[in-house]
């Protein structure tokens, strides 16, 4: 049985908070990995799936690329999901947070690794919506413009009629997941992770 590396880095979206750390533990359900990997073992069982979950509560873009290289230096992947922008909204400018990831999309293609780029999530406070936006349009742009880039449009699979996080999908704050969040963008990713590899 061959076996399938995934490394998920970003921030508490990636990481399962509130009810999920990588490091303290707590309810696996509260954690896009554990309903992929299922969905993905259920899928190929003839593969063996070993996501690695790298989230970190409250990491910037920057800080995410960061710890990608550190990654990336000591380990192999098959592929990479790299998530983040929602801890620079009220810090940095967008373009700023898009060349961030950017960065850490470039340094996965040119090791040869296909990267799966999610949208943020829709926070529940209007006046962060064009900002969301715009990260999220420049983050698709990237992927519609390169080989080896896979876009998971978490945004549009989680918002409610007015672009906030559906009630269904808030863990309570309006802006981290519910169990039913992360079940949700973890059965979204799926068929984009099956592309991904087989490119």
């Amino acid at each position: 049985m061959s076996t399938v590396q995934i490394l998920c880095i970003g921030d508490s979206h990636t990481a399962g908070y509130p009810d999920y750390d990588p490091l303290m533990g707590g309810n696996p359900e509260s954690s896009y990995q554990l309903w992929l990997t299922q969905r993905l073992t259920a899928a190929h069982p003839d593969k063996e799936y070993h996501l690695i979950n790298q989230g970190l509560c409250g990491d910037t873009s920057r800080g995410i690329v960061v710890r990608l290289l550190r990654n990336l230096e000591t380990t192999s992947f098959h592929l990479v999901i790299l998530a983040g922008g929602t801890n620079d909204l009220g810090m940095i400018e967008e373009e700023l947070i898009i060349e961030n990831l950017q960065k850490g999309y470039e340094v996965c293609r040119a090791r040869g690794i296909p990267v799966i780029a999610p949208s943020i999530p829709p926070i529940s406070l209007a006046h962060y919506l064009k900002r969301v936006a715009t990260v999220n349009r420049g983050i698709e742009s990237y992927t519609q413009k390169h080989e080896n880039m896979f876009f998971a449009d978490w945004f549009q699979s989680l918002k409610d009629d007015k672009g906030f996080l559906d009630d269904t999908y808030n863990s309570g704050d309006g802006v981290h997941l519910s169990v039913e969040g992360y079940r949700r963008i973890g059965e979204l990713m799926v068929p984009i992770v099956a592309e991904a590899l087989s490119s």
